[in-house]
């Protein structure tokens, strides 16, 4: 039961982590008027006029958001801290490659994107093990 809410709680604040990453990158590069998100075509051609900047925050947006999503998923789960944390870092993972697969990139977007979010949830899972355990 600890684990089940862990993993709810981890996806709820891995998904408001994303939201976050993506308000900043709203800010960074505005949307044009008139954009449809749904239109791949649209989105590949906001993608390719994105500052680095905005691009870094899509790298880092998985990566932010597995970290805060797999501490408290693996501090609440206690005896499957390990799986609570990768619970939330590995679909994440996933969304980055899918992501890539939908919209072309610069190379190295995706490929940090994949790198980031299964070591931050490993830090958030190491993170959530008390003192007197280590």
């Amino acid at each position: 039961m600890r684990t089940t809410l862990g993993i709810l709680i981890g996806i709820l604040l891995a998904a408001g982590a994303l939201a976050g990453c993506g308000y900043l990158l709203m800010q960074l590069h505005p949307l044009p008027a008139g954009f449809q998100p749904l239109s791949l075509r649209q989105l590949s051609d906001y993608v390719e006029g994105a500052p680095r900047g905005a691009l870094a925050v899509i790298c880092v947006a998985a990566g932010v958001a597995a970290l805060i999503g797999a501490w408290p998923a693996a501090r609440i789960a206690r005896g499957h801290r390990g799986g609570a944390a990768l619970t939330i870092g590995a679909p994440l993972t996933l969304l980055v490659i899918v992501g890539a697969t939908l919209v072309p990139q610069p190379e190295w977007v995706p490929v940090l994107g994949m790198l980031l979010p299964i070591p931050l949830a490993v830090a958030g899972w190491r993170m959530a093990i008390p003192r007197a355990e280590v």
